[in-house]
Parts: C-alpha cells; sequence; structure tokens
C-alpha cells in the first residue's frame, strides 16, 4: 500500500509541475494579437527579401548571358589595337595632302598618301608610275600624274643621315612641309603658264602679266620646260618656307637631297633663281 500511495504522490506531482509549465505559456488576447501581427510583418519583410533575391538571380542571369559577346568584343578590341599599331609602326613621319587642281598653294582637300615608303626610298607624288597598274592604267596614272606637281619627300633615313650642320633645328615633318607648299607654289605657276599660252582668257587681268611674264622669260628655258617649277620671289607668300634663313637652309638641303635643281633666269632684265622640282624614282 505505502509503495502504492508513494507512486500516486510521484504521479499527482509531475502533474502539476506539467500544469505550471503549460501556464507559464498561456497568452491573453491581446498579446496574441501583438504576435500575430509581428509574424505578418516578419512574413512580409521574407517575402521582399525572395522578391529581392528573385530579381539578383535575374539580373545575374542575365549578365552571364552576356559575357560571351563581352569576350568576343575584347578579342575583337585586341586584334584591332594590334593592326592599329602596326599601321602606326609603318606610317612616313608625315602624311601629305594632295591638292586640288584648282586650289592655291598651300591649301589641300582631304590628305593621301602620295606614294609607298621604304628604307633608302622617297614618298613620291606627281612622279614615275603606280606600281602594279596595268597597261591601260599605269597609261592613265602617268598622265595624271604629269600634270601634277612632283611631290617627293624626305625619308626619315636621308634627313638622319644628313650632316647635323645641315640639319640644325630642322624636323623631317617641317621640311616636308616645305615640299608640299614648293609643289603648290610650282602648280600655281603652272597654271599661270598655261593660262597665258592658251592666250590669257582664262588667267585674271591681274596676272596676265605676271603670267605672260613667266611663259616668255622663264617657261621656255632649257632645263625648265616640260617641268614643274617657282621663282624664290613665291616664297615671299609662303607659310611653310620662306625668303629667311631658315628658308634657305631648306632649300640647300633639298637641293642637297636631289629634290630642286637651281636654274638662272632674266626677268625683265633682272637675274632671278628659278627653282625646278624633281621628279622622285618610286621603284
Amino acid at each position: 500500500m505505502s509503495n502504492s500511495f508513494a507512486e500516486l504522490g510521484d504521479a499527482l506531482t509531475e502533474r502539476v509541475s506539467e500544469l505550471k509549465r503549460l501556464t507559464l505559456l498561456r497568452l491573453e488576447d491581446g498579446a496574441k494579437d501583438l504576435f500575430t501581427k509581428d509574424l505578418s510583418g516578419l512574413e512580409a519583410s521574407v517575402r521582399a527579401l525572395e522578391a529581392h533575391v528573385a530579381t539578383l538571380k535575374s539580373c545575374i542571369q542575365t549578365e552571364l548571358s552576356a559575357m560571351p559577346k563581352v569576350e568576343a568584343l575584347i578579342e575583337a578590341s585586341r586584334i584591332q589595337s594590334e593592326h592599329l599599331s602596326a599601321i602606326a609602326s609603318n606610317l612616313p613621319q608625315r602624311l601629305p595632302s594632295r591638292a586640288p587642281a584648282g586650289a592655291g598653294p598651300g591649301l589641300a582637300a582631304g590628305s593621301s598618301v602620295a606614294g609607298a615608303i621604304g628604307p633608302g626610298r622617297g614618298l613620291c607624288g606627281g612622279g614615275g608610275q603606280a606600281a602594279g597598274a596595268g597597261p591601260g592604267g599605269g597609261a592613265e596614272e602617268a598622265a595624271r600624274r604629269k600634270r601634277e606637281a612632283p611631290r617627293w619627300y624626305v625619308t626619315r633615313e636621308e634627313f638622319d643621315g644628313l650632316q647635323a650642320y645641315m640639319r640644325g633645328r630642322l624636323q623631317a615633318d617641317k621640311l616636308n612641309a616645305a615640299v608640299e607648299e614648293l609643289a603648290g607654289h610650282a602648280a600655281a605657276n603652272q597654271r599661270l603658264v598655261a593660262g597665258a599660252k592658251a592666250g590669257g582668257g582664262k588667267v585674271a587681268p591681274a596676272d596676265r602679266k605676271r603670267a605672260t611674264e613667266l611663259y616668255h622669260s622663264v617657261a621656255t628655258k632649257d632645263g625648265i620646260k616640260g617641268h614643274f617649277w617657282f621663282l624664290e620671289s613665291d616664297l615671299r607668300e609662303g607659310v611653310a618656307i620662306k625668303p629667311d634663313k631658315t628658308g634657305k637652309s631648306m632649300l640647300t638641303i633639298l637641293r642637297h637631297l636631289g629634290r630642286i635643281q637651281e636654274v638662272r633666269c632674266n626677268i625683265d632684265g633682272a637675274s632671278t633663281t628659278v627653282y625646278v622640282l624633281q621628279e622622285g624614282s618610286c621603284r
């Protein structure tokens, strides 16, 4: 009997303890509403976070799908950069401008390389025949070049091979700019002579006297006839080369390199120097 009462007491004690624990979990109605609101807010935050995560996943997937295009663009840019570097390393020191038929000295429309440049070769314009041209195309090219003033530019190798006292403070690009301008002077004189030869109808009234003098006193002389040339007085109108100490140094270098040749002529009884442009050999 004592054992049964002891077991019954233990059971009652355990039950009371359990009821105490359940009592601690008891909540009032007001507290329940607060907890319900907190749980609803927490659920809304979790759902919003899930939506943000889904958006991030979508953006990441879009970026990953674009990666092959980006890699292809980077590779194309690298190849183009290599091509441009190769082109830049093979460009001449100065890209000449080709003046149109009606433009005056120093004026140019567009920019084009007048010939090929290589070690020991001049950059030529208005002289020689284009390489690789066919029989018909070669004749047309030769006829076109014959109507243009030759532009035999100075290469870097030729300029570096000059004596230091001849170069002075000159630069190759400035020297080639002078070649371009001198060709413009020669082309202008050629137009005046052609106009005087045709009767002077196409020459401006202010230039007819000068055109006639050039035609009779210069253009028909030996060593000048059939060539492009300019006068020493033409340098007064220049920009890249003028009749000063620097301009004379440029003329000396160009004469030394075979770009020009001097011929003495008399115009109205006064002796003057005529510079004949030489045509380079583009091989």
